[in-house]
């Protein structure tokens, strides 16, 4: 492919100015991408359509395995980048594989060749990050999230790269990084430094990932985890200010050998999370039974916490972000005049056997998942909370369902 040629500064201006604004520029070069470089069986990079909308910070793509999404999303997010003056942090769990991701934006560039990469790459690395360029465009910058800290005093590079992608953010258990919701969001108030952007005004975030597990300290942060377990599958919806795609690539799976280990439940080419709903509660049952019940919330690690719903026999458990308006804590560094630290007395070890009887509901997959894998947290003895407990108001489930009917109403809107 030859060199593209850079227009002078004069006629750049010129070339801008024949869009009637700056998300017109944006589509013409994301519909110029598309058109060139994306074969039509691969992900078609739906969520880029609304990374220009002021209402949207967060965008997720949660597919079937192969259906091209690292590739494209992160290819095309670079083109864009080159061609309107914007950086990229692509975003990896350990310093470590900062370099497999160097490879692999080295592979999609020679792979789908929207550039002269013989001529035109080069990279550049720090103890913190690593740069790659095009030309004379720094286009991605790939830095490790357990780095957070650090990069705080880089926040003058981090400032010119907003478009901040995080590809495989669903893992399996053990390989999440502690605190990993709290460190995305000091990367993210690091690049947060310009306001009113060009073409997008804030700094985005794309979330890229097959349906591994509910595991991630992202969902409940994101208060999205519920959401993956109603809406269906080949869809887009939008949630408050995150905007979420779960897709099956049919066309795709038509080409691999599912007869070698068949698996009908497959995730990878369902698209489909796997879960079950025994002992989980819809969401009618559990205003019903939240609706003047006896509320507990007690703040566990990562920002996050453990709220109690009891209403005569039945009591509903649900594992979500912290509000910190939490009564009881599990650490003492987290105590307060307001919260009070769990000592040892309020734990027993037999009482995993209540949650071995199913005594108790969950509002969700997410929350039934992470109280069964956590032991110290299952013999926690719940009875001894409860009574001192105070009472959920009218008021309180009146606005709680009203939150909830808004968010079904913004779902709709791209339907």
């Amino acid at each position: 492919m030859a060199k593209k040629k850079t227009l002078p500064k004069t006629l750049k201006q010129k070339a801008v100015s024949l869009f009637a604004s700056e998300k017109d520029e944006y589509l013409y070069y994301l519909k110029e991408y598309k058109e060139k470089y994306l074969p039509s069986e691969f992900n078609q990079l739906e969520l880029l359509d609304e990374l220009c909308n002021e209402d949207l910070d967060h965008y997720m793509s949660i597919t079937s395995r192969g259906d091209g999404k690292s590739f494209n999303y992160i290819s095309a997010v670079g083109y864009l980048c080159y061609h309107l003056n914007m950086g990229c942090t692509l975003l990896v769990r350990h310093f470590t594989l900062q370099d497999k991701m160097r490879e692999l934006v080295e592979d999609i560039l020679q792979t789908i060749g929207w550039c002269n990469f013989s001529t035109d790459y080069h990279y550049r690395s720090t103890s913190d990050y690593l740069i790659i360029s095009i030309g004379d465009k720094d286009v991605f910058l790939i830095t490790d999230i357990n780095n957070a800290s650090d990069l705080k005093q880089s926040s003058a590079v981090l400032k010119n790269f907003p478009i901040m992608l995080y590809d495989e953010f669903l893992t399996l258990p053990d390989d999440y990084c502690k605190n990993e919701y709290e460190k995305i969001r000091t990367i993210y108030k690091s690049i947060d430094r310009i306001k009113n952007r060009p073409y997008i005004k804030t700094p985005k975030m794309i979330y890229l990932a097959n349906p591994v597990n509910f595991d991630s300290p992202l969902l409940p942060s994101l208060k999205i985890y519920n959401k993956l377990q109603t809406q269906e599958i080949n869809t887009i919806k939008q949630y408050d200010n995150v905007l979420l795609e779960l897709r099956r690539n049919d066309s795709r799976n038509e080409g691999k050998n599912l007869r070698a280990f068949p698996d009908t439940d497959d995730a990878d080419i369902t698209g489909e999370f796997q879960f079950s709903n025994h002992k989980l509660v819809n969401e009618d049952v559990y205003y019903n039974i939240y609706n003047h019940a006896k509320s507990v919330k007690v703040k566990l690690d990562d920002k996050l916490m453990l709220h109690i719903v009891a209403k005569n026999d039945n009591i509903v458990l649900s594992v979500e972000r912290s509000d910190n308006d939490e009564q009881y804590c599990i650490n003492l560094h987290d105590e307060t005049e307001n919260s009070q630290y769990l000592n040892d007395k309020y734990y027993k070890q037999s009482f995993i056997k209540k949650h071995e009887k199913g005594m108790f509901l969950y509002k969700d997959s997410f929350s039934k998942t992470y109280m069964e894998r956590d032991t110290m947290l299952m013999q926690l003895n719940l009875f001894k909370l409860i009574p001192s407990a105070k009472q959920v108001t009218t008021e309180e489930t009146y606005i709680k369902i009203k939150e909830n009917n808004f968010l079904k109403a913004l779902a709709k809107k791209y339907e």
